[in-house]
């Protein structure tokens, strides 16, 4: 680069920067202690060679230099700086002066062209204002590629965008390229899971998206999250300094970080655990314990535990059938030790499952001292203990939901009794008349330890419903019962609640429709249908909600994950978009809102997904 053009540089960069500073302090109400705080990153005066060079030399004696307009520190540059395509060893770098130099491990290859994304690791030495998302691109080669790729990654079951994760293409793959094979292009997502490739081929690539936790650009089963594209692409987009695509944004800046152009998007999820074997076991009290396994669905051809009977031994799986508790339905205190013995099919040397038998030695946890009721001074009162034999249970009930749930009872460990002659159950109207309700109390299909109790006649809005469980109206395995519990609960009629509902139509299939929060970490309501269905969702506060569904074609209930290998997707989940294309519904005060949604049209629509 001549010095006549270094002096335009640096006399532009100064222009900006004085009038980047005098627009941002128009407040006369500056600091007393030196004016306004720094807030410009580093400007890159000059680069050697020059950006977008060719025929840069490929041995390992060659280096990139880039100088700066001010001193800067370099931040986690290991885990933000990143080549494409990638070496086996990581460029080094080193700080100059004002300068940073990057250098190469190994000769880069030939006819190639590379980019170093910088991410957000370099910032001035002062104030740590970061240079976003710079990147620097040159050829080994006499031509410089100059296509571009963009789209963002997202997690399959929550849809929030996901940061950090590397995004790979591949010019001639094979089945196992992602787990074996260097990548012929990589960059990372940033915080609104946005990614762009710059300088690529116009070729065909296949498209893998994964969270490279160890740093070494290959995607490693059963521990990090991968995603992929079903179909090859083919950049179509060239690069000519105006692309809103290559627009260094502010993380801040919501509007313009999500309005960038995308052409795909990746769904990251975890595959299932091939191998299958005992990973873990352990007692967890004197008649309860369990056995984690390494892989979904085990198989157990025999179940023994020494001087138990088999009808003495209540036995739950998980929903995914990889972890097995069990509990010994026998009023002896038990040995501290008990021996067990498990036949299943377990993955043997050459990755096929076969039948193996193993003897696990389950030894009863140390029991706390000092159970025994009696009372105590503390805090200058007379406080009672707790005593030994309490059978202590946790009861929910929500307002809001529970005409959907219902009072929901857990326990710690399976009972032996209920009695429901000493459980009492009233409601009251709003006029104070009271009357006993007829009610059931169902053990949980999934889990042996909850149990659901509704009225007959179902919950009335307005009314007050009281629960009485009393003492020793249940006993578990161990003997223990109740205490006395008592609870309340009166159904909204608050009239500025308001109420959604969903016409739900083109239904082929089973789903999960749930109303969520904004981040989507809370479910509200959740409705399962296989047909064309109106959905109510009462007694919501004012708000943002969004409406999640999710795909269940095989109606166990779970969101299933893909298959790398085999090339399968992971069960959809989407969100329900207005016809303002927006995937968050604003609910005010006193609302009723009614809004159609086409599940076909909804699971269609893959590439217009929108990040909120």
């Amino acid at each position: 680069m001549t010095g006549k053009h270094i002096s335009k540089i640096i006399f532009a960069a100064a222009a900006a920067a004085y009038c980047f500073y005098h627009s941002s302090c128009a407040n006369t109400h500056g600091s007393p202690t030196g004016g306004p705080k720094d807030t410009i990153p580093p400007i890159v005066l000059a680069t050697v060679p020059d950006s977008n060079s060719t025929n840069v030399p490929r041995d390992v004696k060659s280096s990139i230099t880039l100088t700066f307009n001010e001193y800067i520190q370099l931040v986690d540059a290991s885990k933000n700086i990143l080549l494409s395509p990638p070496q086996k060893k990581r460029v080094k770098t080193r700080l100059k002066g004002k300068s940073l130099i990057v250098s190469f491990e190994e000769p880069l290859d030939s006819n190639k062209t590379y980019t170093i994304y910088f991410g957000s690791a370099l910032a001035d030495n002062n104030e740590g204002n970061v240079l976003s998302n710079y990147a620097y691109s040159f050829s080994t080669g006499a031509v410089l590629d100059s296509m571009l790729y963009s789209g963002t990654v997202l997690d399959y079951s929550t849809l929030l965008p996901l940061e950090g994760v590397t995004v790979a293409l591949y010019e001639n793959p094979k089945d196992s390229s992602v787990l074996t094979v260097l990548p012929d292009a990589v960059t990372r997502s940033d915080k609104w899971g946005y990614f762009c490739f710059r300088n690529l081929k116009n070729c065909r690539y296949t498209l893998y998206a994964f969270m490279d936790d160890n740093g070494n650009n290959l995607y490693d089963p059963g521990i990090e999250q991968v995603g992929f594209l079903d179909s090859a692409i083919t950049p179509s987009v060239v690069m000519d300094g105006s692309n809103p695509q290559l627009a260094r944004y502010r993380m801040d800046d919501t509007l313009n970080c999500m309005s960038r152009p995308i052409e795909s998007s990746i769904y990251l999820f975890k595959e299932k655990n091939g191998m299958q074997y005992i990973s873990d076991y352990k007692r967890t009290s004197n008649k309860g314990a369990y056995i984690k396994f390494g892989a979904a669905d085990a198989v157990i051809d025999s179940f023994s535990i020494l001087g138990i009977r088999d009808n003495q031994i209540i036995k739950q799986f998980n929903s995914l059938n990889d972890s097995l508790c069990f509990w010994i339905n026998d009023p002896r205190k038990l040995p501290d030790t008990l021996y067990l013995g498990i036949r299943y099919m377990k993955t043997d040397s050459l990755g096929n499952l076969s039948p193996s038998t193993e003897n696990l030695r389950l030894v009863a946890p140390k029991e706390k001292s000092g159970t025994e009721s009696r009372e105590e001074e503390k805090g200058g009162r007379t406080e009672k203990k707790k005593r030994s034999d309490l059978l202590e249970f946790k009861l929910e009930a929500d307002p809001k939901t529970v005409e959907q749930n219902g009072y929901v009872l857990s326990f710690a460990e399976p009972l032996v009794e209920c009695n429901a002659d000493s459980i009492l159950f009233t409601m009251s109207t709003p006029r104070k008349v009271v009357t006993t309700e007829k009610f059931t109390l169902e053990q949980d299909s999934t889990d042996v330890n909850r149990y659901i109790l509704r009225p007959v006649d179902g919950f009335k809005i307005g009314n007050e419903y009281t629960l009485l469980i009393l003492q020793a109206a249940f006993k578990d395995i161990n003997g223990f019962t109740n205490d006395t519990t008592e609870s309340t609960v009166t159904l909204p009629t608050d009239d500025r609640l308001s109420t959604l509902t969903l016409d739900v139509r083109n239904v082929d299939a089973r789903y999960i429709v749930e109303l969520v929060n904004q981040t989507r970490d809370k479910v509200f309501r959740r409705h399962i249908i296989m047909k064309d269905s109106m959905l109510l969702f009462p007694y919501l506060d004012a708000g943002r909600y969004s409406v999640r569904i999710t795909q269940d074609k095989n109606s166990n209930g779970l969101l299933d994950p893909g298959v790398v290998l085999k090339k399968i997707q992971p069960e959809m989940v989407r969100l329900y978009k207005t016809s303002g294309n927006a995937t968050v519904i604003e609910i005010g005060e006193k609302m009723d809102l009614e809004q159609e949604v086409d599940i076909s049209r909804l699971f269609r629509d893959e590439k217009d997904e929108e990040i909120e």
